[in-house]
């Protein structure tokens, strides 16, 4: 979802948790690294407009995944299928 490339053998989509966080990161100084500076969960609130395109992003996702078996075919009339309207006509 987030373009994170990830080997397949380490892909467990079961440990997530069901969060989501915007991890903030500082430098630690040149060829050092990066450390953890915040990580806050975006459900509590935090950065509305985000969280609104991540919404929009998995709806997209949702749609592709499941395009197929969201289209329901109109079931075949059936002969013997009628309304009290069609007494008149028997």
């Amino acid at each position: 979802m987030c373009g994170k490339t990830t080997s397949i053998r380490n892909f467990d989509p079961e440990s997530f948790e069901d969060d989501i966080y915007l991890v903030r990161f500082r430098g630690l100084g040149r060829g050092k690294g990066f450390e953890i500076a915040a990580k806050e969960s975006l459900l509590d609130g935090l950065e509305p407009e985000l969280l609104n395109q991540i919404s929009a992003r998995v709806a997209i996702l949702y749609d592709l995944l499941y395009e197929d078996t969201e289209e329901e075919e109109e079931p075949e009339p059936n002969e013997l299928d009628f309304t009290t309207e069609d007494w008149d006509e028997i």
